[in-house]
């Protein structure tokens, strides 16, 4: 081998998303299934309908997601410890917009053994006071340090103008209020949410015949009853000035800056591109934002751009911190980049082929594994997607051009619509 000569790089071929296996059982169950791992191992995941915009208050989805592990009918928080411990096995829960998930990752040979455990704890969770005054104690005291940090008090500020202040992602959650929830308002919740109908079960591994008839079997279980009702999320109309709002924090060694620009929504026919000028933008190491104002400036760790997006609508969201004093440059440098985008003169040949292949290269990892696949999938659901988005993205991705770029950026990188916040000193 000759290490003096690089070696050659070739493109992807063609890049082919198998399809999961799904069906619905008798009760209305959505099964999600993504076989082919060779090692014994597998992944459950049960996602409840009913996230954070469905939460009574803030932060309850997580706090009552958390406590059903600590106890059911037949067995203690301690006993459901100890027998995930012993069979090697972990549970772990997450909330997002419009779900509450369960995860269950086991041994194949211990599956049978678990499975049980997981639909006690979802549909028999007794809330006992003891755990649930430990566990908001200690959510209490983690949102007390998250208030401390500038990250968080850009973000807390940006999302009632970037979302409206009636939107219940504008909602933030105190340590007051945590410690406030009652137990018998989080099960209240938790078992709002066990219509059938509503239920997916995603399930990824190296799954056999037996495996899948025992999640049809136990999951055919669950009976019928009434629904949660998915919240719609309203947003505003977007501002039609730029919108700045600094919040000083005297001891604060940086300066958190966010910015958001609202555009598009998912169903659109734009989001896909729209999402691949924003990834140009600051959406990998070798992004403008990062070559430029990390690299070249000097004037941040890190910095980033995203395209958060819902259903309704999507907001291209800029994220980084830097010194107090250097914070309106870095704003300034940041339209700067945003405004040489819409450009197609600015975009190098070099920069293109750099951007399709990490895109191809992302798309490619989604199909290594059926658990990246299932996670794909799960998105997917999650986020209400065209079944086609996965196509979308790999057939812009290789036809990427500097005219597609430019368009979106000047169609949605709007600074007129820009909404900016500071924290920090």
């Amino acid at each position: 081998m000759n290490r003096t000569i690089a070696p050659n790089i070739c493109n992807f071929g063609p890049l082919v998303m198998d399809k999961a296996t799904t069906y619905t059982l008798p009760n209305g169950i959505n099964i999600h299934i993504a076989s082919g791992s060779e090692i014994e191992v597998s992944r459950l995941t049960v996602a409840l309908p009913g996230g954070e915009a469905e939460s009574p208050k803030p932060g309850l989805a997580a706090c009552a997601a958390m406590l059903l592990m600590e106890g059911t009918r037949r067995q203690t928080g301690e006993e459901i410890a100890n027998t995930l411990e012993y069979n090697g096995a972990w549970v772990n829960t997450s909330v997002s917009t419009h779900y509450t998930s369960i995860t269950l990752s086991s041994l194949n040979d211990k599956f049978f053994d678990l499975l049980p455990v997981i639909a006690e704890m979802i549909l028999s969770a007794t809330f006992p006071k003891e755990a649930a005054l430990r566990i908001l104690q200690r959510q209490a005291a983690r949102t007390d340090i998250e208030h401390e940090k500038v990250t968080f008090l850009a973000d807390e500020a940006i999302r009632p103008l970037a979302f409206g202040k009636s939107n219940p992602l504008s909602r933030t959650e105190t340590s007051e209020e945590i410690k406030s929830f009652t137990t018998e308002e989080m099960s209240a919740f938790h078992n709002s949410r066990l219509d059938p109908t509503g239920i997916h079960v995603f399930f990824a591994g190296n799954i056999s015949e037996a495996m899948t008839q025992a999640v049809n079997r136990v999951f055919s279980r669950f009976p019928s009853r009434p629904g949660i009702e998915i919240r719609t999320l309203i947003f505003p109309s977007d501002p039609t000035t730029q919108i700045r709002k600094d919040i000083f924090r005297e001891h604060a060694r940086q300066s958190a800056v966010k910015i958001m620009i609202p555009a598009v929504g998912r169903r659109s026919d734009d989001f896909v591109p729209l999402r691949m000028a924003v990834t140009a933008l600051g959406g990998y190491f070798g992004s403008r934002l990062m070559l430029n104002i990390r690299e070249d400036k000097g004037l941040t760790y890190g910095i980033s751009a995203v395209l958060l997006g819902y259903s309704e609508k999507s907001f291209i969201t800029v994220t980084t911190q830097t010194d107090g004093s250097t914070k309106d440059e870095v704003i300034k440098l940041i339209c700067s980049e945003i405004e040489k985008m819409k450009d197609p003169a600015s975009y190098s040949d070099d920069e293109i082929k750099r951007l399709s292949r990490f895109l191809l290269s992302n798309l490619a990892t989604i199909l290594d594994t059926p658990f990246s696949r299932m996670d794909y999938l799960q998105t997917h659901t999650y986020a209400n997607t065209p079944d086609d988005y996965f196509e979308q993205q790999e057939r812009f991705a290789r036809r990427l051009t500097p005219e597609i770029l430019s368009e979106m950026a000047r169609r949605y990188f709007d600074l007129s619509k820009m909404i900016v916040v500071t924290a920090g000193n």
